[in-house]
């Protein structure tokens, strides 16, 4: 017998026989020898329930025991217990004897037992025992020593996962791992499964290749942004019974079953850090060779180890994710401060996020600025072939299938739901794209299937939104979308630089515009000064200019030539609202019918030849201020059209450009041209009549105001002395009486070239008519009003009388000098519309005009 004292104080023991004097006679025996006897048990669920409440060290078992259980079948409960035990038999054949060893018995004793022999067997029992523990203390500190060298300089998931792969595989063979990690936190779920190659390498299983019996996409790319099913909770061997019922259970089960024939599989949940899981099953596609209670045990004993590594792993992950934004957020401030445009800083952005968070698209929507179109308002940046570049919402195939109203209640909308950070992905894109035009669009035209957005606060306001998408199903989770929030805590800094810089540029660009256009003002003849007068005629304008001034109504000034009707104007303005603003003039009858439509929409660079540049048109260059569109009669028709619909929807459209621009202009016209005659005739537009007829001036010509006559020829002569050097003083008694009794058909700008020619002409510092004042009608014979006229012809056949002969007199042309316009004094074009009007047949050689 080995000495008591090379293992320490004797262990406690359970006699599991149930003949009772042979269980008597061993209690005696070991009390003899100092053992502590727990109890006596007769059959095998008496023997469970004395190790439930009080394990012993060692069981002496009887091989047969009276019931349904046998001490062999005991003894393969107590195995799993990790309790060792020592067989009691009388007579052993040799399948009973097989059927024992299975069990690793730590000993054998025969009956009838011998003092000697009973002490012995369970001294060696003890020893091997004790022995065996410490040689699995070391194999578990031997596997967890080469599993933690095997995975202590991994910072990738994979490479992760595959040396774990490799550890395992030493010592519990597999056909296939499986290793899903759970991070409820982030919202997100990796999944990876590794087929062991007979040179014991491994091979990724793809999911499309585990699933494509599900036929649906969706599913497969749902493995990276949740648990498929709940197959994770379960723990333990599953072989045979408890397999198939695991698959009727489980899909992914099924899955495994059905795809690659596994026959048994083990699971192990492993509790990390932070709520989080991972789960590492073993499969085996053996039907005879399964998994068993000490393969799990061993595998068991480097879960620790493991769990502690991806803590690691995953600490070291969330340390680069910071590290990643800290360089977004350094590379967004190097954009800006070395980039001109918002688009090519989008670019940069687009780079560095690309890196961290994989896209297709990214785009800035402007929630708070009051942009004048799409492109300004929306900036999007696209992934083509690797690289991204700025992209053009109206370059989108499916673009002109969409209405502008319908495009802007999207824009609409989306400004609403952009102010909040959001998150789609699978299905709930596809659902919410479908309520959005723009967003179908872009689902449609560029395969856009997970979006993600947050906004950007400037001063505690929503200023912009920026738009992360991608072409996956499940590009992106909660985590991706707190990392933008964090993004765009910088963004914010840069953005505000960059708005406030683009509004001081656009404001230098409108300053510039309106000092060129004012300076241009001030050089032409037509700075009239104040309104002077004080007669009633003139005082019914003044009363009107001071109702309409304060509001926002369209203006129709109506007036002969020379009555100031610009001036009028102008008075409306400076005590409107606007007048901060510029008022913006141009003559609708001083340019060719193809140059207004530039002038007053501009044009885009190459839109027509000679637009070598981009050209800001009048609406765009009066926006907040007013428009003053003098001889709105002389408007070409198919020019009125787009007149009215600038008037009406206060939006336009420059030549050669692909959007809208909104405009907030107030709309002053002027003409000397009967407007309700010109629509009878057809000439005119009734609707644009009607739209710019909403308060009406008519400025009274001069011969309606003869008190202001005096008042009026001493202020111009106040001016021409100055501008002559000239000291004149006065007008003579009879040029003022002259100036009084004249009808002035030219009204004040007759009565101001008059004065002046008179000024340059005089010699003395009293000023005198150079000739008497005669009206075209004088000048060419009095007109007898007692004469008694004959025959009087209809206007019309005066009127082609008088064409006929002037065509005949120019040799048929029209034009030039000499021409019959000019004979007529007319314009060519209105000479031709007449000719056409009346139905003149030129002859022959009056057909080259």
């Amino acid at each position: 017998m080995l000495p008591v004292t090379e293992l320490s104080t004797l262990p406690s023991l359970l006699i599991v026989e149930d003949e009772f004097l042979i269980a008597n006679d061993l209690r005696r025996i070991l009390m003899k020898g100092g053992y502590q006897i727990k109890g006596v048990a007769g059959s095998v669920p008496e023997a469970k329930e004395w190790v439930n409440s009080q394990r012993p060290d060692i069981i002496l078992l009887d091989i047969f025991l009276n019931g349904q259980e046998t001490g062999i079948d005991l003894a393969h409960w107590l195995n799993k217990q990790a309790i060792p035990f020592v067989f009691l038999s009388a007579n052993l054949t040799d399948n009973l004897l097989a059927a024992a060893k299975v069990t690793q018995p730590f000993g054998f004793l025969t009956k009838p037992f011998r003092e000697k022999d009973v002490l012995s067997t369970l001294e060696i029992a003890r020893y091997r025992h004790a022995h065996s523990e410490e040689a699995k203390l070391r194999q578990q500190q031997s596997m967890q020593i080469a599993v933690n060298n095997a995975i202590i300089n991994i910072q990738e998931r994979e490479l992760f996962c595959e040396a774990i792969a490799e550890q395992i595989n030493r010592f519990v063979p597999f056909s296939f791992i499986i290793f899903q990690i759970d991070l409820p936190e982030e919202s997100s779920f990796y999944w990876l499964m590794l087929e062991r190659a007979r040179d014991n390498t491994f091979k990724r299983i793809n999911k499309a290749t585990l699933l494509a019996q599900d036929g649906e996409e969706s599913s497969i790319e749902k493995h990276d942004h949740k648990i498929p099913d709940r197959m994770g909770e379960q723990t333990g061997l599953f072989t045979d019974d408890s397999f198939d019922q695991l698959c009727k259970k489980y899909a992914m089960a099924r899955a495994y079953r059905d795809k690659f024939n596994v026959r048994s599989m083990a699971l192990f949940p492993i509790a990390l850090k932070r709520n989080s899981l991972i789960i590492i099953t073993l499969a085996t596609t053996s039907p005879t060779t399964s998994f068993t209670d000490t393969d799990y045990q061993t595998v068991s004993m480097i879960c620790p180890q493991i769990a502690l590594a991806l803590d690691n792993l995953l600490a070291y992950e969330e340390l680069e994710r910071r590290r990643q934004i800290k360089a977004i957020e350094l590379a967004i401030a190097n954009a800006y401060r070395t980039e001109e445009s918002v688009n090519t800083m989008l670019v940069r952005v687009a780079h560095s996020i690309n890196e961290l968070l994989p896209l297709d698209l990214l785009a800035l929507y402007q929630i708070d600025q009051e942009q004048p179109s799409e492109n300004d308002r929306i900036k999007t940046i696209q992934k083509n072939k690797g690289r991204f570049e700025p992209l053009e919402f109206q370059s989108l195939f499916l673009y002109t299938t969409i209405s502008q109203s319908a495009r802007q209640d999207a824009l609409a909308a989306l400004r609403i739901c952009l102010a909040k950070p959001t998150l789609h992905v699978g299905f709930q894109f596809t659902n919410q794209a479908i309520d959005n035009v723009i967003g179908e669009l872009y689902r449609k035209e560029m395969g856009i299937q997970s979006i993600m957005y947050a906004p950007i606060f400037i001063s505690d306001r929503p200023a912009a939104s920026l738009i992360l998408a991608s072409k996956s199903p499940y590009a992106f989770t909660y985590k991706d979308l707190h990392t933008l929030q964090d993004i765009n805590v910088q963004m914010a800094l840069v953005l505000d630089n960059v708005l406030a810089f683009d509004r001081i540029k656009r404001l230098s660009e409108r300053l510039e515009q309106e000092k060129t256009y004012l300076t241009d003002e001030i050089k032409t003849n037509h700075n009239f000064g104040e309104i002077i007068g004080h007669s009633p005629a003139i005082q019914r304008v003044f009363t009107h200019i001071e109702q309409v001034a304060a509001t926002d109504a369209t203006v129709l000034i109506m007036g002969e030539t020379g009555t100031g009707k610009e001036l009028v104007a102008r008075a409306v303005h400076n005590r409107s609202p606007r007048k901060r603003h510029a008022i913006i003039k141009i003559n609708c009858a001083a340019l060719p019918a193809q140059l207004i439509e530039s002038e007053l929409f501009g044009h885009e660079r190459g839109s027509f030849t000679g637009a070598t540049e981009k050209r800001i048109g009048k609406f765009e260059l009066a926006n907040g201020g007013t428009l003053f569109l003098d001889e709105i009669g002389e408007l070409p028709l198919e020019l009125q059209a787009k007149i009215l619909r600038a008037i009406q929807e206060k939006e336009i459209e420059r030549i050669g450009g692909k959007s809208t621009i909104h405009i907030d202009v107030r709309i002053i016209a002027a003409t000397n041209r009967n407007l309700q005659q010109e629509v009878a005739g057809g000439r005119f537009r009734s609707d644009l009549y009607y739209r710019l007829n909403v308060f009406p001036i008519l400025v009274p010509p001069l011969r309606e105001r003869t008190e202001d006559i005096q008042m009026l020829a001493l202020h111009f002569l106040k001016g021409i002395s100055k501008k002559l050097g000239k000291p004149l003083t006065g007008i003579a008694t009879d040029s003022m009486n002259q100036l009084l009794t004249y009808d002035w058909p030219g009204n004040i700008r007759e009565l101001e070239h008059v004065l002046e020619r008179a000024a340059i002409l005089s010699r003395s510092t009293t000023l005198e008519l150079a000739e008497p004042l005669r009206s075209v009608l004088l000048a060419n014979g009095p007109l007898d009003t007692g004469q008694r006229i004959e025959h009087i012809q209809p206007i019309d056949d005066t009127m082609r009388s008088a064409i006929l002969a002037a065509l005949t007199q120019s040799g048929g042309r029209i034009r030039g000098r000499g021409g019959a316009a000019e004979l007529l004094n007319l314009k060519p074009t209105t000479l031709e519309a007449r000719i056409k009007k009346l139905g003149i047949s030129m002859p022959p050689r009056y057909t080259n005009v």
